[in-house]
């Protein structure tokens, strides 16, 4: 998926703001596909040079500046359209930087470990929170799709911090087996 796309979509869905995509970028979209933030106004002039969005200005609140609204245009629809019809492409990245270091942890490193699992925890919980307060926002962007990836993620997130749980405890148990039996080969 391109950040074309999600952009197209959503102004597809209805005319929005340069802040409000990035917020349905942010808060709906991101929970399943990570969203470069810095893009979205480059793309949305690279989308309007080539026809696809066009933008009108809106009076913004008093004593701001006001702000370009923009709608997709017949050529967006019909790129929309043509996407569509094409199969999803492959997953951008399934990386995930702990389970590197996992991989290659040694005993000796173990409490650090347990460290990096604690703050990777404590990071899920604070997504958790977020998408939970994001499902009861009246004021987001919701539609039935983006209702559904917001509680698919909230499901992902709530899965990561159950198996990260469990690993936790399972080396816990093997730190401390470990240091048992050190303790025993030294008395």
């Amino acid at each position: 998926m391109s950040l074309r796309h999600a952009i197209l979509g959503i102004v597809e869905y209805q005319p929005a703001h340069g802040y409000q995509i990035r917020r349905v970028l942010q808060e709906g979209i991101s929970t399943f596909w990570p969203v470069n933030l810095a893009a979205i106004y480059p793309s949305l002039r690279r989308l309007e040079e080539e026809g696809l969005v066009a933008h009108r200005m809106e009076a913004s609140e008093e004593g701001r500046p006001d702000r370009k609204v923009y709608e997709i245009t017949e050529a967006g629809r019909e790129e929309m359209a043509t996407w569509r019809r094409l199969p999803p492409e492959g997953a951008a990245s399934n990386k995930v930087p702990l389970f590197l270091k996992l991989l290659f942890a040694r005993t000796e490193n173990l409490r650090d470990t347990l460290d990096w699992i604690d703050k990777e925890i404590e990071g899920l919980r604070s997504g958790s929170h977020q998408l939970r307060s994001e499902l009861h926002d009246p004021k987001a962007f919701d539609t039935f799709f983006v209702r559904f990836m917001r509680e698919t993620g909230l499901a992902h997130v709530e899965l990561q911090i159950e198996l990260l749980q469990d690993l936790r405890t399972r080396i816990a148990g093997f730190v401390e087996s470990a240091s048992t039996e050190e303790r025993r080969s030294t008395d």
